[in-house]
């Protein structure tokens, strides 16, 4: 299923009229006299001053972190470029062009900011099909270079940034299925590359033979919005990996009534206060408003793991820049690409550098997911042992291994007080939802293996340290949310 253009209650803060009225609560349908936003009229009266510390709009570097023989990588998995007919209110590629320079910049300006590794980009056929393969990995600054294969082909590219950093661009793309890190198109024949048509509807294509064609041009293949496909559609496909979580299934009205079981609009209200400077809240946790576990989407992983596939799990900011145009207090719209990469990444243990690197990382499921608006995890760590054996998050591990989870820190300089809760867990999947094997508060947690089986471990987080930057809204908001997904580790006899 291809996530359509979302008609997101989001844009109740500009357009009221977008969401019915009667759907909206009776609490915040009131026009603010200047701009005729819906507002809550609860927030009128401004609450007091701001905190002397500014909740962090950007993230450190994570390449000096090191787990073993490997050092972490942060990524994002699920974007969209001005590529995709939807991204940049859907003025981002117009009439086979860059029509956006300025959302372009948004993009490039926020993978610098947060300091990724790598972005696997996902764009939408129409219209990743119509540049050349080298022109869909946007490589523009001088800063900028193309990697390429021994043909000279372009399989990669690098962005500069301005303090130096530089971040690994794949093409993707994201349509019926997911494949990214693609090292060319689908097809190698000439006619059908000539051909926008027949080229897109290649990329559009879904099952196990769309499948095969994606690893043969070089991709890892996805399924994004595990709530729109089966596990019969699943099962057939076999994919290399499937979202455990997606931002678009958590706003989208219809989606989180319709496949996830959750209220319409049950965030809105909440959402709107963060639109109001005189609600002194901080923006970047405006995610608390709606952020909700994709229940169907882990129990779709769990079932299916538990069948014995192999499936890793990843996370989609889908960031497009096109759903709320609004202006936050912080300056930036709504669904800046800054603020939802911001909102979950990945990080990947790799051994090495470069592209390779970094899809074998992927590949192989030596991954986590994690919302790094709460802070960067830092020391997280999921492994098991046996004897002098050590297995990695996506390893084989004999039954008897120990499984570890160490619980993450703050990073140093984030906000800290007052002390967030955090609680550990090891689970192991089972058809219908994984079953608890242990859990707890400490430094760390540990489960002695007695059966085969797929284990994979969580951190929740009841983020105190937020409590200050959400002023009177503090109470309704602070509640345990997902801090750390892993993926797991395979337990066999």
């Amino acid at each position: 299923m291809r996530p359509s253009l979302p008609v997101l209650a989001l844009c109740i803060a500009t357009t009221p009229s977008c969401t019915p009225r009667e759907e909206m609560p009776d609490a915040f349908v009131v026009e603010d006299e200047d701009t005729g936003a819906s507002v809550d009229d609860a927030r009128a009266e401004p609450d007091a001053g701001p905190p002397l510390t500014p909740w962090p709009d950007g993230l450190a570097s994570i390449g000096a972190m090191t787990r073993r023989d490997f050092h972490l990588a942060r990524a994002i998995v699920h974007a969209h470029s001005p590529l995709s007919h939807d991204a940049c209110d859907g003025e981002g590629w117009v009439d086979g062009e860059l029509a956006d320079t300025e959302c372009l910049e948004h993009l490039r300006d926020a993978v610098c900011r947060l300091h990724l590794d790598t972005l696997w980009l996902t764009d939408h056929a129409p219209h990743v099909e119509e540049p050349s393969f080298e022109a869909a990995h946007w490589p523009l600054g001088e800063s900028d270079d193309v990697v390429r294969d021994e043909e000279g082909h372009a399989i990669a590219a690098h962005w500069g940034c301005d303090d130096g950093h530089r971040v690994l661009v794949m093409v993707g793309s994201e349509n019926e299925m997911m494949p990214v890190g693609l090292r060319r198109p689908p097809t190698e024949d000439p006619a059908v590359l000539a051909d926008p048509a027949r080229l897109g509807a290649l990329y559009d294509a879904d099952g196990p033979e769309a499948a095969a064609a994606f690893r043969a041009a070089g991709a890892i293949v996805l399924y994004a919005h595990t709530e729109g496909h089966s596990l019969e559609q699943i099962r057939s496909s076999a994919p290399d990996g499937i979202e455990i979580y997606n931002t678009h299934a958590n706003v989208d009205p219809n989606i989180r009534e319709e496949l996830l079981g959750l209220g319409r609009l049950d965030y809105a209200a909440m959402l709107l206060r963060f639109t109001n400077a005189a609600s002194r809240m901080e923006p970047d946790l405006a995610l608390l408003s709606f952020l909700s576990e994709n229940r169907v989407a882990l129990n779709r992983w769990d079932t299916l793991l538990a069948e014995g596939m192999h499936l890793v799990g990843t996370g989609g900011c889908d960031a497009h820049e096109n759903t709320f145009t609004t202006l936050m207090p912080d300056g930036e719209r709504g669904d800046s690409y800054r603020r939802m990469m911001y909102w979950h990444t990945h990080h990947l243990l790799v051994r090495g550098e470069g592209r390779d690197a970094m899809m074998e990382a992927l590949g192989h499921g030596r991954l986590f997911l994690t919302f790094e608006v709460f802070g960067t995890p830092v020391g997280f760590d999921f492994v098991g042992t046996n004897g002098s054996v050590v297995c990695e998050m996506g390893d084989d591990c004999a039954v008897g291994a120990t499984l570890r989870v160490t619980r993450p820190s703050l990073p140093e300089g984030f906000p800290s007080e007052p002390t967030p809760s955090i609680r550990l867990r090891i689970l192991r999947a089972a058809a219908g939802g994984a079953i608890e094997v242990a859990s707890g508060t400490g430094e760390t947690l540990e489960h002695v293996t007695t059966e085969a089986g797929v284990y994979r471990a969580e951190v929740l987080i009841v983020p105190e340290h937020a409590r200050p930057y959400l002023a009177r809204s503090a109470d309704e908001l602070v509640r345990e949310v997902p801090w750390v997904y892993a993926n797991p580790i395979y337990v066999i006899d």
